[in-house]
Order: structure tokens, then C-alpha cells, then sequence
């Protein structure tokens, strides 16, 4: 859909759809209503969230594309941590109903006015990508997208390794954060305090975001996400074995480099390895190991504590899920050395060539 029509129009009736399923959630009175509602946010949702900004900031950007993304996704991490806060008083103060009112408005006025600015790809108005060079072309000339086909890239190892990595980081992502406030309350801390720990990793998050689209510029996407597997797992650890206040706080922190794992590195991780040309269909495909997963991490886990009435065995699990991510970055990387990139005219061209006429 975001391939074939207009952005504007899309993203304009899908937080139209959104925003009034998290509003009529306010009127919910069975667990149907929710149920619902919830399917309307997440099939809306997929033409809100990341795809769209990802597609975007990887059209109009070649030079400090990471660190573009940095920025763009930061304003998510900043968000949740003001509104974490500023939802929790609307619930204590006037009731769940009216949070959820709140939200569903407050989303749909600031994001359906944004989206008429927005255009898919600078060529859709006459000029280029920030930072390209147009080398060896006639001067004016716009580029051409370069990258793997679709049929090619969906039957490659490649494009599984990063549908697990896609998965996995999702499946962290919900697994911790959905029980992160029971977590905290479970080994003896306030539910007050339990927000604070949520809005920690908000905070840490923006600034991780900025560090690793920053990060990617300088020493590659790959090594980028090592390190960034490696920090989460240890503010996992951090979680089961560091019960300071101050501790967990900084084991939060640690934890929402989680956040930038899935917006930022994977967007870069997708493009570096199958180029531009189809981008947006393939990360769409490669995003649905995000649903698929994701959308059972936080029973798998709750299920766990009901079973032995504790957290640590299933996050004890999440860590080894961050081993089994590295090992599939790695195998992608290797599958890239056979993946032949083309224009849309057929033409081969050099995928190691990052800032190029062809870019």
C-alpha cells in the first residue's frame, strides 16, 4: 500500500482508523471491545509505525542516514517518557476512561497535520537524497533506486536471518517492557516507583537512539548492533540481579538500547544488506516477524510467572535470545556476498558502492 499510493493519503486515513479505536477503547465494558479495537490499532498502526519513517528518512537521506534515524526515532522514546507520566495523573485524577480519550485525540492532532508535508521520495518533486553525488551521470540527473528484487530477496538466507533478528528483538522488546511495572513491583518496589523505572528507559532510549544512529555512521551498521545486543543483555542481567533503586535505574537505561535495536538498526540492517530499490516491501515483509513474534512475547513471559512465580527463568531465556540475534546478523552478512544488486532497468551495479550515482 505505502509502494503504490500516496503517503499522504494512506497514513492520513490510517491514524484517522487508529486514534478512533484507542478513543472508543474509553467506552470498552467487555474484553471483546478491546480485542477489536486492538486488531484496528495494529492494522492501522503498520502504516504509522516505523515503516513509514524508516522508508521515508532511507529516501531522502544517504549521507548521516543513521544518525537521521537517531533523531526521527528519538521523538518516540521522548513521548513515552513525558506521556507515561502524564497519562498515569489523567488515570489517578479522572479515570482510565479519559486516558484513553486523551490519547487517541492528542495522536491524531499532531499526527494527521504532519502528514500532509510529507512526500515519498525527493525525485516525487524534482530533486535528490541529502548526500548524493551524482558522480558520473549528466548534471541533473536524478538517481535510481539499486537493490535486490523481492522474489530474490524473500528466498535468500539473508532475508530469514533478519525476519529472526526482527522477531527476536520484538519478542524482548514486549517480553520485559509489557512486565516491566509488575517486575519492579514483584521484588518489592512501589508501583510509583515501577513508572519511574518506565519512564528511565524512555530517557535512556532517546539518548541511546541518538548514540547509535551516530554509531552506525561511524563504524557500520553490523558492529553497531553487536554492541547494542551485548548492552541489552546486560541490562537484562542488571534487572534479576541488581535490586538498588539507583541499579535499576541504570539497568533501564541499559534495556532501552532495545528500543533503537528494532527502529534503527533494523531499518539500517534491511537497506545495507538489500539496497533501496525494494526497500519498502521487504522491510514490510521482514516487519511481520515483529507481529508474529511480539504479539505472544508478554503471554510467554506472564505464563511464565503464573507457572513458577518469578520473572527470572523467562528473562534468563531473553538473554540467550540476544546470542541467537548476533549469530543471525552475522549469517546475513555472509549470505550478502551473493545477492546481486540491479536498477529498475535491469542494470547490475556495485552494493559495496554506498554514496554513488546509483544510490
Amino acid at each position: 500500500i505505502l509502494t503504490k499510493y500516496n503517503i499522504r493519503v494512506v497514513m492520513s486515513i490510517a491514524i484517522t482508523i487508529l486514534s478512533a479505536a484507542v478513543a472508543s477503547m474509553a467506552l470498552g465494558g467487555v474484553i471483546l471491545h478491546w480485542q477489536i479495537a486492538g486488531f484496528f490499532v495494529g492494522a492501522a498502526g503498520s502504516c504509522i509505525f516505523v515503516l513509514p519513517s524508516a522508508t521515508l528518512v532511507g529516501n531522502w537521506f544517504i549521507k548521516r542516514r543513521g544518525f537521521i534515524y537517531g533523531i526521527v526515532m528519538a521523538c518516540s522514546s521522548i513521548s513515552a517518557a513525558i506521556f507515561s507520566q502524564v497519562i498515569s495523573l489523567i488515570i489517578l485524577n479522572i479515570g482510565w476512561r479519559a486516558a484513553y480519550a486523551f490519547v487517541g485525540i492528542a495522536a491524531f492532532a499532531v499526527i494527521f497535520p504532519a502528514v500532509q508535508f510529507l512526500r515519498k521520495k525527493p525525485t516525487d518533486i524534482g530533486t535528490v537524497p541529502y548526500g548524493y553525488v551524482a558522480a558520473d551521470e549528466e548534471e541533473g540527473a536524478l538517481p535510481n533506486m539499486r537493490g535486490v528484487s523481492v522474489r530474490r530477496a524473500v528466498v535468500c538466507i539473508a532475508f530469514w536471518c533478519l525476519f529472526i533478528f526482527a522477531g527476536i528483538a520484538s519478542f524482548i522488546h514486549g517480553g520485559i517492557e509489557q512486565h516491566m511495572p509488575g517486575y519492579i513491583e514483584s521484588i518489592g518496589f512501589t508501583a510509583s516507583f515501577a513508572a519511574f523505572i518506565v519512564s528511565a528507559q524512555s530517557v535512556g532510549s532517546v539518548f541511546d537512539k541518538f548514540l547509535m544512529g551516530w554509531l552506525n555512521d561511524k563504524i557500520g551498521v553490523q558492529r553497531t548492533t553487536m554492541i547494542e545486543l551485548v548492552v541489552i543483555a546486560l541490562g537484562i542481567i542488571g534487572f534479576i540481579t541488581l535490586h538498588n533503586p539507583a541499579l535499576l535505574a541504570l539497568s533501564a537505561i541499559m534495556f532501552g538500547v532495545q528500543d533503537s535495536l528494532m527502529s534503527v538498526s533494523l531499518p539500517l540492517l534491511i537497506r545495507e544488506i538489500f539496497g533501496s530499490r525494494n526497500y519498502t516491501q521487504i522491510h514490510a515483509w521482514i516487519r511481520t516477524g515483529v507481529g508474529i513474534f511480539g504479539s505472544f512475547s508478554g503471554v510467554v513471559v506472564g505464563m511464565s510467572y503464573d507457572s513458577l512465580g518469578t520473572f527470572v527463568p523467562a528473562f534468563v531465556i531473553l538473554i540467550g535470545t540476544c546470542v541467537l540475534a548476533m549469530g543471525c546478523v552475522a549469517l546475513a552478512y555472509w549470505d550478502k556476498r551473493k545477492l546481486v544488486w540491479t536498477t529498475d532497468d535491469g542494470t547490475v551495479v556495485d552494493k559495496d558502492a554506498h554514496v554513488s550515482p546509483r544510490a
